[in-house]
Formats: C-alpha cells, sequence, structure tokens
C-alpha cells in the first residue's frame, strides 16, 4: 500500500442503509478535517520572479487594508474558495511573537502534533521519521468519543522547503483520504515583521470525487445544515450579517481552529510538558469560545475530558 494511504480508510461496503449513512455523514465530517495550502499560493510562487519571502511580505501588503479593518478584532484574513473538484481555505495574520518562537511550532512533527492536538475532532496525532524524512500520523473522530470505527487517520509527509532568517515554509503532504478524497496539502508560512511580530499563513486544500461530495452534502443537510463560518455574504431582512454555510463553512471553521491553536501554544512557554499542554487546552477552548457562534460545540470541562482519554489512549498506544 502507499504510504501517504490513510493507515485506516473504511468505506460503507457490506454493511445496512442506516450504518452506511451514518459511516457517510462521519468521513464526510472528517474529510473536511484533514485536508490543506491553496494551489493559488502555489501558481503565485511558480510565476513570481521574487523569492518566497518577498511575495509573503508582498501578501501582507496587499491584504494590510483588511489585516486593519475586519470582524475579529485582530489583524487576521480568513479566505476560502470552493472550486470544481476542490475545497481551499488560508488564513493570514500578524501575530504578536517572534518569528524564532512560531518558527519553534513548525520545526518537527512532534511540535505540529501538539497544535493539531488541540482541535475538538483531532483524537491524536503521531509523530514518526522514516526513509522519506519526518511524518504524522493524524487521527480524526467524532467530538465526542464514540468508539474506533467513527475514526479515520491519514499519515501525512511533512518538508521543512524553508527554514532560514527570513522565511520559514513546512508542508504535510498525503495523496489519498477517506471516501475518494485526495492531493491533501496543508502549510504553515511565517516571516518575521520586527523582533516581537511575524507574519503568519496558513493553506488547506484537497480535491474529492463523488462519494465524498455524497457525504458532505449528506451531513451539511443534516448534522451541518445550521453551522455557518466567519465571511459575510450578504445582510438578512433585518440588515444583520448573512454568514456563509455549506463546505465553506465548514473549511473556514477549521482553519479557524487550527490558527487559534497556534496562538495557544505560543502563549503558554512555561511549566512542564504536562502543564503546558493542560493550560494550551484552556487557551485554545477559551479563544475558540471568542466566536461561538461559528465554533461552540460544547463546554470547557467535556472538553478537557475528551483531550484527557485521547492522552490517555495515546500514552497507551491504543
Amino acid at each position: 500500500m502507499n504510504p501517504l494511504l490513510a493507515e485506516r480508510v473504511l468505506l460503507p461496503r457490506r454493511i445496512g442503509p442506516r450504518a452506511g449513512r451514518s459511516r457517510l455523514l462521519t468521513s464526510g465530517v472528517f474529510a473536511l478535517l484533514l485536508c490543506g495550502p491553496g494551489s493559488g499560493v502555489q501558481a503565485r510562487e511558480e510565476s513570481s520572479s521574487e523569492s518566497p519571502a518577498t511575495q509573503l511580505h508582498t501578501k501582507r501588503v496587499e491584504l494590510h487594508p483588511r489585516l486593519r479593518a475586519n470582524a475579529f478584532g485582530e489583524p487576521l484574513v480568513l479566505i476560502s474558495r470552493e472550486l470544481p473538484g476542490r475545497m481551499e481555505g488560508d488564513v493570514y495574520a500578524d501575530v504578536a511573537h517572534p518569528f524564532t518562537a512560531v518558527g519553534d511550532a513548525f520545526r518537527s512533527a512532534a511540535g505540529i502534533c501538539e497544535l493539531l492536538f488541540m482541535h475538538l475532532n483531532v483524537r491524536s496525532c503521531t509523530p514518526s521519521s522514516g526513509t522519506d524524512g519526518e511524518r504524522l500520523t493524524l487521527v480524526a473522530g467524532s467530538k465526542r468519543s464514540t468508539g474506533f470505527a467513527m475514526q479515520d487517520s491519514i499519515s501525512y509527509v511533512m518538508r521543512s522547503e524553508i527554514a532560514d532568517a527570513t522565511h520559514l515554509r513546512v508542508t504535510l503532504s498525503a495523496a489519498q483520504g477517506p471516501l475518494s478524497t485526495r492531493d491533501y496539502l496543508m502549510v504553515f508560512e511565517a516571516v518575521p515583521i520586527d523582533a516581537g511580530h511575524s507574519f503568519v499563513h496558513f493553506g488547506y486544500s484537497y480535491a474529492y470525487g463523488t462519494l465524498a461530495r455524497m457525504a458532505m452534502g449528506s451531513y451539511l443537510a443534516m448534522a451541518g445544515r445550521a453551522k455557518i463560518g466567519f465571511t459575510v455574504e450578504g445582510q438578512d431582512v433585518n440588515g444583520r450579517p448573512k454568514y456563509v454555510q455549506g463546505v465553506r463553512a465548514a473549511i473556514e471553521r477549521n482553519v479557524m481552529r487550527y490558527y487559534l491553536a497556534l496562538q495557544a501554544r505560543l502563549s503558554i512557554t512555561t511549566g512542564s510538558p504536562d502543564e503546558r499542554n493542560q493550560a494550551r487546552l484552556r487557551a485554545w477552548f477559551a479563544l475558540t469560545e471568542r466566536h461561538a457562534a461559528q465554533l461552540h460545540e460544547y463546554d470547557i470541562d467535556e472538553y478537557l475530558q475528551e483531550k484527557r482519554r485521547d492522552l490517555a489512549r495515546m500514552a497507551a498506544g491504543t
């Protein structure tokens, strides 16, 4: 089997209609989670004569008005795109942390796993190494423990494409995932602004086929029907903002959760490893509650309880 394939890709075959529908819904949600940078970023790099670091600084200048005036209350721009057979999402932000601190979060698979694990749907993240370099296996499932049958995993190859004093670019890639999803790519990028600030970019993209489209459609028609994203698409009859829904909303919610995980990780730097981990989980949850309309799922006690269970399973190797 290709090493980039998920360790456990369970398809709805030889099971009853109800179980099959449940499995489609579950895997559809996971496919939205396990994705990764927009192809537009790659196209810009291939067509530009500027260095990658200069391109990212140029992007910051381009986004400057939106970084300074937005509904987030912080210098943050979130962009999502739904293309034929492909989803893409990007978040760009100024962060009040030195470039070296941001870089430390992404210089190893273990460091990236610490960040990704904060997401409520990530049940485990395991770093490893092989002949092709570092990799990590991400297991995603329901936000509540419902058994391993409701989980999917994808093994990502990690590549540090650029790591110098002016630019950091790390990518995670996987050829295939659950339910006809493929070409997963995550990108983490940063450049220094000054001694205490950095400009960061998270990118997400993945391609999908008919089976994944059916799964996503079922999820969005049922459990995800009322969920919203962050992009405002207009106003309702009362003049209130109308937020994007559907697959783009799902992408936006998850790229925001990962961005907030970076903020939580960077804000907690002291204490023992266990103390840092617990403090970061609490910090992440508090940050998501600032965007409760989009990100609230359950209370802090339940979140921490679920994460304690996940950590115990990871420690036991199960």
